[in-house]
């Protein structure tokens, strides 16, 4: 296990970013994911550095106005309103969240509620999880004695937090930025402030930490990815670096350091290619999708019909709509889907095999997967210290 203190530093050599996108579950094509991995992972060494308890150790939630409130053992707090408000079933739920770690935000919603999608299908769930991830991050704001700076989104109506301090890994010293990205009302996914995309207050507080020039690596999501599962026998960790476009000394790194520490693993340097134009064409798609459905729903006559179209119309709403709403057009045209600025990037993440999905339903990020991301971040910035930085 990787070696984690406050450094005396305000910058690092090295950048490490994770985030959790709350409820965004789907994607097209049958993509599912647990989006909170990043936000785990980093959160993760917060908690060695700090010792803090990001365990639930209290539900609060109101019935009348919606609001769900998760407080940690250490203290953390976090705030988020359902749209359609609580049932007192639902109420129920919730306070049984107790003793949960609410770091792993979406297995604690997972977990409490059965299951978790986004796109304001499963408001509760959503807002609930949203609520844990801001107690957790609360949790290390005010178990750092000052040591974290923070920050707070600006897009209307989202309750997007950030938090950032330098940590020392294994005696290199890394900025680590902690990022949530959450909409009000439990409507799930809105990420055009994602991975290390840089605007306002945002922006501003990774220059401080030097997240604007640094190689970084982005810690994405546990996903099962169709096009990549097939022939896929063990869970793998996914290292992305675009070549021409990314840090790909970096992802090179850190395929290394995942082959020496014998964890199953690919590299791609063509998976994240620059491709302006392609959320606006996959938007105007689901769009013509929407409309081809509600043309079929127009005409139906036979009950059987409609609440076949109608369950098709959900599905798809609750999953591959979820693939175009989590970030915006022109963030995509220059941040690409992971929210990664070129020239200092590389990702990783996980995918999982088939049978895993068949079993899970929805993958899970656990507390062994965050440690060996640890683990190969750790050997990875050892090579690159010892070696080149681009």
């Amino acid at each position: 296990m990787a070696k984690v203190s406050f450094s005396g530093g305000r910058r690092g050599a090295f950048g490490i970013v994770g985030h959790v996108g709350v409820a965004h579950v789907h994607s097209h094509s049958g993509f599912v994911q647990d989006d909170s991995a990043g936000f785990a992972a980093a959160g993760l060494l917060l908690r060695d550095a700090t010792n803090a308890s990001t365990r639930i150790a209290l539900v609060q939630a109101n019935r009348h106005t919606g609001l769900f409130t998760v407080f940690t053992e250490g203290g953390g707090r976090g705030t988020v309103h359902a749209r359609r408000g609580i049932t007192p079933a639902e109420l129920r739920l919730a306070e049984a969240a107790v003793g949960r770690d609410a770091l792993f935000s979406q297995v604690a919603a997972t977990e409490t509620f059965g299951r978790i999608a986004g796109q304001g299908s499963m408001e509760a769930p959503a807002a609930f999880q949203g609520a844990c991830a801001l107690a957790a991050l609360d949790t290390f704001v005010k178990a750092s004695g000052g040591r974290l700076r923070t920050a707070e989104g600006e897009i209307p109506g989202n309750y997007d937090r950030y938090a950032g301090t330098v940590l020392d890994i294994d005696g290199i010293p890394c900025s680590v930025l902690l990022v949530v990205n959450g909409t009000d009302g439990g409507l799930g996914p809105d990420e055009d402030c994602e991975g290390n995309t840089n605007p306002g207050a945002k922006g501003r507080l990774m220059a401080d930490l030097g997240l604007n020039e640094i190689p970084t690596a982005v810690l994405e999501s546990k996903a099962y990815i169709p096009s990549k599962a097939e022939g896929l026998r063990e869970n793998t960790f996914l290292v992305r670096a675009q070549a021409g476009v990314d840090c790909t000394a970096l992802g090179a790194a850190l395929k290394t350091s995942a082959d020496r520490l014998g964890l199953p693993s690919e590299f791609s340097d063509s998976m994240m290619p620059l491709a302006p134009g392609s959320m606006e064409r996959a938007t105007r798609e689901a769009a013509a999708r929407i409309m081809k459905l509600a043309s079929e729903f127009a005409s139906a006559s036979k009950c059987e019909d409609k609440v076949q179209l109608a369950a098709e119309l959900n599905r798809f709403c609750s999953e591959d709509l979820g693939g175009v709403t989590f970030m915006g057009n022109e963030v995509n045209d220059r941040m690409r889907g992971a929210g990664t600025l070129p020239g200092i990037t590389a990702v990783l993440s996980m995918m999982v095999t088939r049978e895993y999905r068949d079993r899970m339903v929805i993958p899970e990020f656990t507390p062994e997967d965050a440690r060996h991301y640890h683990e190969i971040l750790a050997g990875a910035f050892r090579r690159m210290a010892g070696g080149t930085r681009s």
